[in-house]
């Protein structure tokens, strides 16, 4: 993953964008979305990965109307579809690399914004040629924003509090949960997490819980109470987006770590850290490497 321009601006730059210009992307901006991507793309967690960008054509903005309209979403220009094996570790894996993706747009100047839904029997399915045991757990609209943000956006933005983040205390711990951990005990990790802090998330529920073991950070999903759950998911073909929230806060964590010289890998081995509440998992470790 290149990038040109340093992560933790992008990632301060890049922001849920829902109105866009009907001009079409660039085919210069294609070019090094569609280089960005790898097609052999593997995520931390062992998930195979495919994407593909589909965009309006230069001379027929309209020509995405078939894919149908999604919200408060107006006026894209291009889509990031991505599809994975439903299995273990998969979503995590997904929004890790897609997060990634937006990313990498927002250094060309384009915006974008996460869609959740149900695509397994979508035009984005049939697009991405979606068979047995794949899916698309979630795709991210885009184009170039518009000059002002429409009152759709703030509107969206305020309903899902977007501008709310939970606090430093609430998110990051020291040893165990209920000890929270002080930016000054971070290290050289203190901007990681700010920028772990600032990752999208379905509804903004900011589902990422973070312990501190040593040279150990744990990663938990905090399970919001009257999410939907797993089973009815299943039924409606729906994927588990807390799990892809938990993916682009590593995104967040791992990029910026290593655009300041930390090195550490992915590892996944239970801490058997108590847990203080049924609704919380762990999903996986990174540990610090010298």
């Amino acid at each position: 993953m290149k990038f040109n321009q340093p992560v933790s601006e992008l990632i301060r730059k890049r922001y849920s964008c829902r109105t866009y210009q009907e001009t079409p992307i660039r085919d210069s901006a294609l070019s090094a979305l569609n280089e960005f991507i790898n097609p052999g793309s593997i995520g931390p967690l062992g998930s195979p990965v495919q994407f593909k960008i589909v965009a309006a054509k230069e001379n027929d903005s309209k020509s995405l109307k078939g894919l149908g309209t999604y919200g408060f979403i107006k006026n894209p220009t291009g889509f990031v579809l991505g599809k994975s094996f439903d299995k273990p570790g998969s979503l995590e894996d997904f929004g890790y690399l897609m997060e990634a993706i937006l990313l990498k747009a927002a250094e060309i100047d384009i915006g974008s914004c996460w869609l959740g839904g149900t695509f397994t029997k979508s035009s984005f399915a049939r697009l991405m040629n979606l068979q047995t045991g794949e899916i698309i757990p979630s795709v991210a609209s885009l184009g170039y924003p518009a000059d002002q943000t429409a009152w759709v956006d703030r509107v969206t933005r305020l309903a899902a509090g977007a501008n709310h983040r939970l606090p430093w205390g609430d998110l990051f711990f020291s040893n165990q949960f209920g000890t929270p951990l002080t930016p000054e005990d971070t290290g050289a990790y203190k901007n990681p997490l700010e920028l772990v802090q600032l990752a999208p998330s379905a509804s903004n529920k900011q589902p990422w819980r973070i312990i501190k073991q040593g040279d150990q950070w744990h990663f938990f999903i905090q399970r919001t109470r009257k999410y939907p759950l797993t089973a009815f998911k299943i039924l409606i073909n729906s994927a588990d987006l807390q799990r892809v929230d938990l993916g682009i806060a590593m995104s967040h964590f791992e990029l910026s770590a290593r655009e300041q010289g930390l090195r550490g890998t992915w590892h996944k081995q239970d801490p058997g850290i108590s847990l203080p509440d049924p609704l919380i998992e762990y999903s996986i470790t990174w540990r610090e490497e010298n």
